[in-house]
């Protein structure tokens, strides 16, 4: 941690010094050329170069630079160009005049491309290594993308020295540049080689920082040569590691099919595709074929920022790293609207007003950017107030799944689930008749007039297919959904379209989802009305006596633990507090002592304050709904790491909503682990992994306490509340495997079906 420190505060100096030099020489952007007199003529004018804002132009001679023959000047005489230098003399005809160059001579357009921007961005990839230190001080993956993003920073800045023929800049900018996609590769490696699922060899890596390392040389000595240049060099060498890093990027993404790693590849190479695509199309490619850029370098490398803010992007949705933090709503807005704002700021004064001074581009781009924030906020009050109540309108798929789901809930019986499913079904597709039917399909007939070839094509489709939920037979304008099996029979939606257009995939799916929701309802509804017919019988029957000292059992077993728990711990303490209490009353003693006294037993009061509040909590947590179940888990593991010493290592990732029981339930099993390792494990580690894939949520407990025999446990009567955890997750339809011996710690996976 200490190295990736000195190497943040080591690259923060040269950032500075770097920025200095270029606040200190602005970009001339003047190439030269001997004419047939001897003369040095002005032979190119850059865009953004100082001498076009000032007037120079193509064929001027040069007289003196810095008062001397403009030859003696080292960039003229190496380079064929006119940079840092603080006076040129310019003859035009028989006109001469002397212009000089100073840190005044920044126009808006190089404090915003060559000082702005690249501190900017510098100062954006120094805070999100920061915060990779801070999160992940010990992970070498962490810290190999901390030093890439550092190093990108720097060869942003040392760009602009770059174009300004600095030798340090220059030099800097060209090692950097080659060893960046090198880097980046490592650290795709190391990061997954630590997640077991790497795809490549390290050689790879290993060569490729070779290979750069050898067009470095070759760039150095290009210089000697006239038939290629250092450009040229730089650009191929770039363009080969891009299409390398591709390639091994795209191989990873089918490597990692069908895991969840392959949306961290997918990330990857959207930032690295949408970071360098402007760049290598728009500057790199042209030059290298045509010998002529199509957008300057400093327009498209304004991409680079997209680069650290995929990263963050991965960080924050729990995709790199898996760190566990949650992120101000302000924050991200903020964040969002950056870009955004600085791309239209930037394009208004490109191409609408260029005579804008700085004060006002400056003040364009505030106003924009608050605009953008508050146009966040207030679309997420709306869809927050407006989403159950939306006006329907065709191809409004998402919003309907929603508000039917919504509407299923408040049903109260099958007939009331039917006519929601009809009125949805009604308003979104050009329906022009609906019904539902339950005959046999063989001797069905028609529920309304319709063409009887067409009826009778349709019917055979449904003969000849398996009907399964959700599944959507057609027939030119009729089509047939099978909606489920129930007490009645098979249930049917027969429906006639307005045109005999087949329906889209869009259309189909959102079809099929919704009449399964509609089944799952009606189902739920049956099981339930069959469970209250078996209670009223059991109550009816001789069994009722059975039925009722069940109910009484169970409600006194929860009585009993709730008491105990009341007098091992809160009446104690009351018990101590009244003794303390009392011998106040008879002591004599001074103020001061008194108060210290009263000082000490407030605090305990506080405690027991806060212990009934656990109590409470453990009887019915009722902030799940509130703050959902993955804050709910973490401040359970806060308040008993607080209670235990023991250390618990945890990771949470619900890429899916559960319903209100598994969330319970889940939450329950995890606190009757908790205390069940406080209570008997004696352990001093715990793991906890709570995850959501294939429809499906998977819970891993790991510990490394004393262990328990396995057949004790499965002839136990509910000691230890893994019986119960294992009655819990088997009545969800869940399964939970447990694995321990004696002296070799407790190992236990829960999954449960969504």
């Amino acid at each position: 941690m200490r190295r990736t420190i000195t190497v943040i505060s080591v690259a923060a100096i040269v950032a500075l010094y770097l920025t200095i030099f270029n606040v200190k020489h602005p970009l001339i952007g003047m190439d030269v050329e001997k004419n047939k007199n001897g003369d040095i003529v002005v032979s190119d004018i850059y865009e953004f170069g100082w001498a076009k804002k000032n007037g120079i132009h193509i064929n001027d001679q040069v007289l003196k630079v810095d008062g001397k023959p403009p030859l003696s000047h080292f960039t003229v005489r190496k380079y064929k160009t006119i940079e840092q230098a603080k006076t040129i003399t310019i003859q035009r005809e028989n006109q001469i005049q002397t212009l000089t160059v100073d840190y005044k001579s920044h126009g808006t357009e190089q404090w915003l491309y060559y000082i702005a921007l690249p501190m900017g961005f510098f100062l954006f990839a120094v805070s999100l290594s920061i915060f990779l230190l801070r999160l992940r001080p010990d992970d070498k993956s962490a810290t190999v993308l901390i030093y890439f993003l550092l190093l990108i920073g720097l060869c942003y800045i040392s760009a602009s020295l770059s174009a300004k023929y600095a030798l340090f800049g220059r030099q800097m900018f060209n090692g950097i540049f080659l060893i960046l996609p090198a880097v980046f590769l490592h650290f795709v490696h190391h990061y997954f080689e630590k997640e077991k699922k790497v795809w490549f060899a390290k050689k790879i890596v290993f060569s490729l920082y070779g290979f750069n390392l050898v067009m470095f040389v070759a760039s150095l000595i290009s210089l000697s040569f006239r038939s290629i240049s250092e450009v040229e060099v730089l650009l191929t060498t770039f363009f080969i590691n891009i299409v390398i890093i591709l390639a091994l990027l795209g191989k990873g993404f089918v490597y990692l099919k069908k895991d969840e790693q392959q949306n961290t590849v997918k990330g990857l190479l959207l930032a690295i595709g949408l970071s360098a695509a402007p760049f290598v199309l728009f500057y790199s490619l042209p030059v290298l074929i045509i010998g002529k850029w199509v957008l300057p370098a400093e327009l498209t490398v304004t991409s680079l920022f997209v680069l650290p803010s995929v990263f963050l992007y991965l960080i924050c949705t729990d995709r790199l790293f898996r760190l566990q933090f949650s992120i101000n709503r302000f924050v991200y807005y903020a964040f969002l609207s950056f870009l955004p704002a600085f791309l239209i700021t930037l394009l208004y004064a490109k191409f609408v007003n260029e005579a804008w001074r700085l004060v006002e581009f400056v003040l364009l781009f505030l106003l924009i950017y608050i605009i953008n924030i508050l146009a966040l906020y207030l679309k997420e009050c709306f869809d927050r107030t407006l989403r159950a109540k939306l006006y329907v309108q065709k191809d409004f798929y998402q919003e309907s799944i929603y508000r039917i789901g919504e509407t299923l809930k408040k049903q109260k019986n099958m007939q009331e689930v039917i006519q929601c499913l009809e009125k949805e079904v009604s308003k979104l597709l050009a329906i022009e008749e609906l019904a539902f039917v339950q005959p046999a399909i063989k001797n069905m007939q028609a529920p309304f007039q319709c063409d009887e070839k067409e009826w009778m094509k349709l019917t055979k489709k449904m003969d000849r297919k398996p009907l399964s939920i959700g599944k959507i037979i057609e027939n030119k304008r009729l089509f047939a959904v099978f909606v489920g099996s129930f007490r009645q029979g098979p249930l049917l939606l027969i429906g006639k379209k307005k045109h005999p257009i087949p329906f889209t995939a869009e259309q189909t799916d959102w079809l099929s989802t919704i009449v399964y929701y509609t089944s799952i309802t009606i189902e739920n509804m049956a099981k339930v009305e069959d469970l209250i017919k078996e209670l009223d019988n059991l109550k009816e029957s001789r069994n009722s006596i059975w039925l009722t000292r069940l109910i009484f059992q169970w409600s006194e077993k929860e009585r009993r633990k709730l008491s105990i728990d009341l007098h091992d711990t809160i009446l104690q303490d009351l018990i101590v507090l009244k003794r303390k209490v009392e011998s106040l009353r008879v002591q004599n003693m001074r103020m001061d002592e008194m108060k210290k006294q009263l000082n000490t037993i407030e605090e305990e009061i506080v405690d027991m304050i806060d212990l009934t509040r656990e109590i409470c909590h453990e009887l019915r947590p009722p902030f799940l709904s509130q703050i959902g179940l993955k804050e709910a888990i973490v401040q359970l593991i806060q308040r008993f790491q607080l209670r235990a010493n023991i250390k618990v290592k945890w990771h949470i990732h619900l890429s899916i909503k559960l319903d209100e029981e598994r969330e319970l339930a889940v939450y329950r099993i995890i606190q009757e682990l908790l205390n069940n390792a406080l209570k008997h494990s004696q352990a001093s580690h715990i793991q906890l992994t709570l995850e959501t894939y294939d429809e499906k949520v998977q819970l891993h407990y790991v510990d490394n306490g004393i262990g328990i025999d396995m057949e004790t446990l499965n002839h136990c009567d509910g000691k230890l509340g893994l019986f119960g955890i294992k009655e819990r997750v088997e009545s969800l339809s869940g399964t939970c495997e447990m694995t321990s011996q004696l002296g070799d710690g407790l190992h236990i996976i829960v999954t449960i079906p969504l």
